[in-house]
């Protein structure tokens, strides 16, 4: 009976290893193009099939930006700060019968093929279309950011020089 006790727990810890295991995110997601609202990101993707590798790669790039940040994106800042991941919206961002992080990502491109792990897990590298002042207006409308935060880094052109017209002294 004393046996029972130990293993259970370690059945327990194994399954909470394991879980948590599934949920983590790729630790590579870079941003490729950033047009107005709309920006394209590189990102990798694993599951247990194909359609399922292509989706964790989908909310691989939601997760970065959100928790985590992404480099040439925010100074490599999240857009969310730690204290407010119990907000409500975010609580089923990620889960659910309509998952929110399907409003904000359009098109998925596959780069390459899918890569077969010895795990039996297949393995992608995808282009995904985020529609980001969408996020970020909701963001800000769910009460995670300020109105000046997270604003993406724009190319600057430096100021042109204006040229003084010559005054005519006749």
């Amino acid at each position: 009976m004393n046996i029972r006790r130990p293993f259970f727990f370690f059945l327990c810890l194994l399954a909470a290893l394991s879980v948590s295991a599934q949920q983590t995110t790729p630790a590579r997601v870079e941003l490729l193009i950033l047009e107005g609202e709309q920006a394209i990101f590189s990102s990798e993707g694993t599951g247990e099939s194909k359609k399922d590798a292509v989706e964790k790669s989908r909310m691989a790039v939601l997760h970065k930006l959100l928790y985590e940040g992404v480099e040439d994106y925010n100074q490599g800042l999240p857009i969310v700060s730690s204290g407010q991941t119990t907000n409500l919206w975010l609580r089923d961002f990620f889960e659910g019968k309509t998952p929110a992080y399907k409003a904000f990502v359009g098109d998925v491109e596959l780069v390459g093929d899918f890569q077969s792990m010895p795990s039996g897990e297949f393995s992608c590298q995808t282009n995904v279309v985020v529609n980001l002042g969408a996020l970020l207006r909701n963001a800000r409308s769910q009460g995670l950011m300020e109105e000046g935060d997270a604003a993406p880094a724009q190319p600057q052109t430096p100021p042109r020089p204006t040229a003084k017209k010559p005054r005519s002294f006749l």
